[in-house]
This record gives structure tokens, sequence and C-alpha cells, in this order.
């Protein structure tokens, strides 16, 4: 009986607190209670949509601006202050982007295979052609198979689409201007291990004979070239109107559509890379940044700057934050 009544409380005191979390909350909010001295701030941040960011865009967020004047630390997913990477996490990092960049013996051409004869249409050959010489800068792309140049060019359009100025540049620069400290969730290895392994399962394309591959190299590229999977003004525009519920939308919409276009090409695969990004990219990473996060706000008001995406759902880290016994609420612009 006693435990029924703990989990009746605990149900009630859950949906007291949802129904105090506005609909559309945004992007900053406080943490606090749980003991602490001071309050922190958990800011959800945009990685990259293809568009860059500016100053005056940034810190319309309301309440930012005084978020950062407040913390003594600013942690990042990962340190963007190079110079406090060790040579162990280095060396780490070579190996990983030796796998991309130096691939081994299985993805090499048999001899007398040629891309052109691959591709039904001249047009399709002579554009992937001048992309892999303009924009992968490799004149010797021929001598790779098309299953390796599938993942180095989905690899390609991830990166480029975060080569813009985040919300995280952004912040990390003004963060330098004011002198304030600078920390990282997690090693920038760690979480470039988790992208690759998730970019680098050829389980279904070492399904696909070469010309199918081809295919989906053909579609990439022209993708590429007209910008078409590399910009999101969409997600842009409610991102810096702080609008969760839009953003989340559009967000949907797009991964829908991506997901649907990248069935037709990698199949099931893209549903095990939803799953992989769902289950490892967010939720587990969130488990292991609460410690930190725990142990940090304890010593020092601080501010958390990651992904927007790590913050609302049942994983992400507002929900386990409060699970700890914080209070962490909303940063509301007043009407």
């Amino acid at each position: 009986m006693k435990r029924q009544i703990i989990c009746i409380l605990l149900s009630f005191v859950a949906f007291i607190a949802k129904a105090q979390t506005p609909s559309n909350p945004g992007w900053l909010w406080t943490i606090s209670g749980n003991g602490l001295a001071q309050n922190s701030y958990l800011f959800g941040t945009c990685h990259g949509d293809g568009i860059s960011f500016t100053d005056e865009e940034i810190y319309s967020i309301h309440g930012l601006s005084e978020a950062l004047d407040e913390a003594q630390t600013v942690f990042f997913e990962s340190d963007p202050n190079v110079d406090s990477m060790s040579e162990e996490e280095k060396e780490e990092l070579k190996q990983l982007y030796g796998m991309i960049y130096n691939p081994g013996p299985e993805y090499m051409m048999p001899e007398g295979v040629f891309y052109k004869p691959l591709y039904d249409s001249v047009a399709h050959f002579y554009e992937v052609n001048n992309f892999m010489i303009s924009k992968m800068k490799d004149v010797e792309y021929w001598k790779k198979t098309p299953g390796y140049w599938c993942i180095r060019l989905s690899m390609y359009a991830f990166t480029k689409v975060r080569m813009c100025r985040s919300v995280d540049l952004a912040l990390h620069e003004e963060v330098v201007k004011r002198g304030k400290e600078t920390g990282g969730l997690e090693s920038t290895s760690s979480v470039m291990g988790m992208i690759m392994s998730m970019y680098t399962d050829t389980k279904y394309i070492d399904t696909l004979s070469m010309k199918e591959q081809a295919k989906i190299i053909y579609k990439l590229v022209h993708r590429m070239n007209n910008d078409s999977i590399l910009q999101f003004p969409k997600l842009h525009e409610a991102y810096l109107e702080n609008d969760t519920c839009k953003f989340y939308q559009f967000l949907g919409e797009f991964e829908e559509e991506l997901t649907k276009w990248n069935e037709e090409d990698f199949g099931n695969g893209m549903q095990d890379r939803k799953d992989y990004q769902n289950e490892h990219l967010l939720r587990d990473r969130n488990e292991a940044w609460i410690p930190v996060i725990k142990e940090n706000i304890a010593k020092r008001p601080c501010l958390i700057a990651v992904g927007c995406r790590h913050l609302l759902s049942g994983d992400g880290l507002i929900a386990m934050l409060r699970r700890e016994g914080y209070r962490v609420e909303p940063v509301m612009k007043p009407k």
C-alpha cells in the first residue's frame, strides 16, 4: 500500500511539473534547487542548418547574454578549445579519420573496372566526375569503389552542413571574448567515434551492385550541387523565433522527407541509422553527461550549451535533471 501511495505521489508531481512547463518554452532554462548555491543554465544550440548565425540573431534569444554573464564556466558537448585536447585524444582522432581518408584494400576498385560504364547517362558520370575532382579534391577518386564514396559523401554532407557559423561556434567566440572558462561534457574523439560508426556501417551498401552504388553517388552529388540537403531555412527561422514547437515540427517533416529519399537507396539501413542516433547519439550521451553536469554545477554557476535535440524528450536532459531532483525551468520573456 505504501509503495502505491508513493507511486501516485510521484505521478502527481510529474504531472504538475509537466503542467507548469509552457507549451513553447524556448531554448534557455535555469537549473536550481537540489542544494545548489547559485543557478546554472541549460541552453539548446543549433549545430548547423547550413545557414550562418549572426551575433544579433543569437543574442535576440531572451536571457542568453545575462546567463553568459552569470556563468563562470561554459560547457559545450566537447571542449572547442583545441589546446585543451590531450595528445592521446589527438591520436585517437587521427586514427578515426584514417579509417575514412585512408581506406583499406576492400575499398579499392577491382582491376579493369571503371566508373564511366557504371552510368547509363554520360551527363551523370560527368557530374560525379567534376564533383569528385573539384569538391572532394581527389583526382584519383576512381581508384576507390562506389561503396566507399557512399560513405565519404554522406560524411561530407554531414560535415558541410556544420561548416556554417553555428550557434555553438558563435557562442564560443563570445565566451573567449569575455575571458570565460570552457569545458567539455565528453571528448571530441568519443563523439566522432559514434558518428563515424553510424556512417561507416556498410551492411546494406555491401549487398548492392557497383552500378546501384554508383546511382547512389550520383543522387548524393546532384542534391549537394543543388544545395537541397545542405540548407534548412525553415529550421533556422524557427530556431531564431525561439519556437520549440515549430522547430520540432519542421525537423520531423525534414527527417521524414530525408528518410523517404534515402530508403530508396539505403533500404532498412536508414531505420538502423535513425535508431542508432536516438539510442547512442542522444539518450546514451545524455545519461553520460548528467554526472558531469551535476559535479560542475555544484561547484559554480555554469552554462551548459548542447544541441537543442538533447533537451526536450523523456530521455532529454531536462527530464533527466528533474529526475535527479533539480528544478529546471524555462527563461520566459515577460509578456
